[in-house]
């Protein structure tokens, strides 16, 4: 008896808990949804299209084989005098082509390291995007649990305007309050009853602001949120450091700035090329070798000939050599080459650009966060001050001096200054995200 009583209530427990778990929003519940959401997935898209540009570049520099067969059918029609001879021939050619390119050099390695650095900054790009993606996540569900805690003391009050109201129409009617003051407490009334409507309006645009975000419909459930805060300790000189290491727009500044030397490496390629190629025939089959210095690339061909050919038990050969420079190109090359300068030099003033404006914006929120750490510490203290009043006010209204309207008025009061603690702590803990995002710390690595 005693065992399936522990089992109903075991059960009935895991019922509650698991039910309990649904009736919330917090933001670990959210978090998969974040991952799942049309932004992320866009950004995603970005950077796999980043990643396949680098396999590409991986491509050309691994050795590429090719099969090819053909089958040939003519005739050869030959008159001499009044003799007509007919020849007709058919056959098929098996071809096989191999190359490789053999040396990361030249214009096909520049490339590669090329590619490289792109995809290097696709995943810094991808982080900082999905950081700021991050950073509206939170402002969004920060903002719905505010409007949900608005919306509770918009309610209060509303319910103590009514009751308030009602109170002075039974003084009105008793002589004891005149028609203007029963007025304005109609007029509180009414505008207490405006003030809830609006907030009910402000909590659906920010369910609906967050449902957009997440690309999802969310259940109309309370949000939970741990509010607490971690003061700052860090001394901004060393947050610098970290910024100048860390900060992945300056990373990305810096990486733009070593691409930009890789192209004018690569406008500074020589123009002249040396070629070697070489072939040997035997029968029906042959054989074409070659390699050159333009790109560094090795070749070879074999073609192998049957049906109707000729066979020959005679052997040739033959090797070449090539050299090439051009002697007029219009001015291409040095155009090339101003271009390329003047590309890295664009790029060294951006560099230093970004880091001055990574600077300024950490100063900018840095200081910001200070400030709003003093403003966490002043509600504190007008939280407390409320808290003290209102417990005053308890003893008050157990003598008998103040009415239970009196006493609601007061501790609507008391909830209004723990809102006011609660928007300052998550607009620092927001300014706190901004900070770690300029330090290049949130999120992981997410690919």
């Amino acid at each position: 008896m005693y065992k399936k009583l522990l089992l109903v209530m075991i059960i009935f427990f895991v019922f509650l808990n698991i039910s309990y778990s649904e009736d919330y929003i917090t933001i670990d519940s959210l978090l998969p949804l974040l991952q799942k959401s049309p932004l992320y997935s866009v950004y995603k898209i970005q950077y796999e299209n980043s990643l396949q540009n680098y396999y590409l570049s991986q491509a050309n520099l691994k050795p590429n084989i090719t099969f090819q067969a053909s089958y040939n059918l003519g005739e050869t029609k030959t008159i001499i005098g009044s003799s007509t001879t007919i020849n007709t021939t058919q056959n098929t050619v098996l071809s096989l082509s191999y190359s490789q390119i053999i040396l990361p050099f030249g214009e096909a390695g520049i490339n590669l390291k090329l590619a490289e650095l792109s995809l290097e900054q696709a995943k810094n790009n991808f982080q900082i995007n999905y950081n700021d993606l991050f950073l509206q996540f939170l402002q969004s569900i920060y903002n719905l649990y505010l409007a949900q805690e608005k919306l509770k003391i918009y309610e209060e009050s509303y319910s103590l305007a009514v009751k308030q109201r009602e109170v002075a129409e039974k003084q009105f009617e008793n002589k004891v309050i005149n028609e203007i003051n029963l007025l304005d407490y109609k007029q509180r009334e009414k505008l207490a009853e405006t003030n809830y409507n609006s907030a009910k309006s402000n909590l659906e645009l920010a369910y609906k602001s967050l449902e957009n975000l997440l690309g999802t419909t969310l259940p109309r459930v309370p949000v939970k949120i741990d509010i607490k805060y971690d003061e700052i300790e860090d001394k901004p000189e060393d947050l610098l450091s970290k910024l100048y290491t860390n900060n992945l727009s300056v990373k990305n500044a810096s990486l733009e700035l070593e691409k930009s030397k890789l192209n004018l490496d690569k406008a500074y390629l020589p123009s002249w090329g040396i070629s070697f190629s070489g072939n040997y025939n035997t029968g029906n089959a042959s054989y074409n070798a070659s390699f050159n210095t333009k790109n560094y690339l090795l070749s070879f061909n074999t073609d192998q000939t049957f049906g109707d050919t000729i066979s020959s038990s005679k052997e040739s050969w033959n090797i070449k050599i090539q050299f090439s420079i051009p002697i007029l190109d219009g001015g291409s090359s040095n155009i090339n080459k101003t271009q390329a300068e003047l590309s890295l030099k664009q790029t060294r003033i951006n560099f230093e650009k970004t880091k001055k404006e990574v600077e300024l914006n950490f100063w900018k929120t840095y200081y910001n966060l200070i400030q709003a750490q003093s403003v966490i510490k002043q509600k504190e203290i007008a939280l407390e001050q409320k808290r003290l009043n209102f417990e005053a006010q308890k003893i008050r209204y157990s003598l008998g001096l103040i009415t239970d309207l009196d006493l609601k008025s007061y501790e609507i009061e008391f909830i209004q200054a723990k809102y006011d603690l609660e928007d300052a702590i998550l607009n620092y803990n927001l300014l706190r995200v901004q900070l770690t995002n300029l330090l290049g710390n949130l999120g992981g690595n997410l690919l």
